[in-house]
Order: structure tokens, then sequence, then C-alpha cells
């Protein structure tokens, strides 16, 4: 007799049916507390956030859910993998749960969906966390594995060593799906200056030992309502290598006091 899949990548969440997708999700949480809609790193269902949860739902309700295409969520017509429609899901899913505003945070190339809800859905907007983030077309990547190999070693060093990754953290069911969701900065535009109307406080941070630290400096400094923190010992994918610290910039700068 098989055994079924175990992890919380097959056993978490509830599937939503949007315009165009079947869209995997999870709404956990006190919901008298500020509600937080998590946007994923590239190659990353929502079950990467897990370091983070323990942490986040002591401030925070948490929305989590996978981007069209990938995790559990069906990938729709190949031109629905674009930001713009990834944020309309987001905005979707929350009416779906009878939500009204939401803190949207997205790291990295989820930064470029949460930058993109802020201004295509502005009054479900309470609020904007841009990790790692980078508008322009991909900064070069290339020296990531090389930086983010310096930030483990710094964080170990420091007697804060980062979690172990678990593979279900990068699963997902349809391969052309997941590759088609990481096409979407082609032909993308650079919101940066649109950004500058945005009213909501917003938290823009980056690691030192990130390629995207100039553009993330770039983006905070055109944004009158951003805040930039600098984390250290931090590479790209922030919350994989801090999550406490992560989470505790998130419930400073939008949890009740």
């Amino acid at each position: 007799m098989a055994v079924k899949p175990t992890t919380p990548y097959h056993t978490l969440g509830t599937t939503v049916s949007l315009p165009g997708a079947e869209v995997h999700s999870l709404l956990e949480g006190d919901p008298f507390k500020p509600l937080i809609a998590l946007i994923p790193m590239a190659r990353h269902n929502f079950t990467m956030w897990e370091p983070l949860m323990a942490d986040l739902l002591t401030h925070f309700r948490v929305l989590r859910f996978d981007i069209r295409g990938m995790g559990r969520s069906s990938g729709g017509d190949p031109e629905g993998y674009t930001f713009n429609q990834y944020a309309d899901d987001l905005a979707a899913l929350l009416a779906h749960y009878d939500l009204g505003s939401a803190i949207v945070m997205g790291v990295a190339y989820g930064a470029r969906t949460a930058a993109a809800f802020a201004l295509r859905h502005p009054a479900r907007l309470a609020g904007l966390a841009l990790f790692d983030v980078s508008l322009r077309p991909p900064v070069d990547q290339g020296r990531q594995g090389v930086l983010g190999e310096a930030a483990r070693a710094a964080l170990t060093a420091a007697g804060q060593p980062p979690p172990k990754p678990q593979r279900y953290w990068r699963f997902f069911e349809d391969r052309e799906s997941a590759a088609a969701v990481h096409r979407a900065h082609e032909g993308a535009p650079d919101l940066t200056e649109p950004l500058g109307a945005v009213q909501a406080p917003t938290l823009v941070a980056c690691g030192d030992y990130d390629e995207n630290l100039k553009e993330a400096q770039r983006i905070a400094a055109w944004m009158p309502s951003a805040r930039f923190h600098l984390m250290p010992m931090t590479g790209h994918g922030s919350p994989l290598y801090r999550p406490a610290y992560v989470a505790a910039l998130l419930a400073h700068q939008f949890g009740r006091s």
C-alpha cells in the first residue's frame, strides 16, 4: 500500500477557484490582529515561510499562497504569468476570505508582485514590505551563491546558523507552469517611479550579502513612505537566512504595540 506524502506541502492549505486558476492558500491566526499577506520568492511555494510562522503569528494574522503555476496552484492561461495577474490573484483571495486591507510582504521576485499590488489595489493596502527587491530587469545574480555562503558562514560564526532548507519548500505540480511563472519579469516595466505615490507605510529591507542591495536602496530613496533597513549577515532570500530577525522587523514596522 502506497504511503501518502505527509510534508506540510502536501497537508496544508486549501484551493480557491479564482478567474483563470486554482490558487492554493492558507489563512491562519487571530482575526483581531493585523493581517499580513506573504508572497514567496522565486521557485518557492508558501511552505518557505514556515521558519517565520511562530513569530509572525504572535503579531499578525497571516495569509500565505502559492503564485499561480507554482506549488499547488494551477497555471492557467499563458498570458496570466504576469506580476499584475499575481497581484490581482491576491486581491481576489482577500475578497474570497472576506478580508479588508492587508500588509503585503514580498521577498525577492515576490516583491515585484507586492509592488504591483500596491499600485493596482491601493484601497486594500495597509502596509508594504519589499525585501531583497529589484524592480528593473534582474541584476546579475551570478554572485548570489557565493555571497549566500559568506552570509551563512558569518551567521554560523556568530552562533546564529540559518535554518536547514527543506526540499518541499520548492515543490510544484507542473514543471512547465513553474518555469513560466518566473518569466514574468520579461518586458515588465520598472515600477519605482509610480511607487513614489504610495502612501501606505513601507519597509524596504535588504541584506549586506545581496546583489540587489543597491537596487533596494534606490527604490527606498524614491518612496517618501519608505524606511530602508540594512540586514547584516544576510543573503538573498533573507527570511531563509534570518527568519526571527525578519519577523521582528515586520512586527516593529507594522505590529500593534
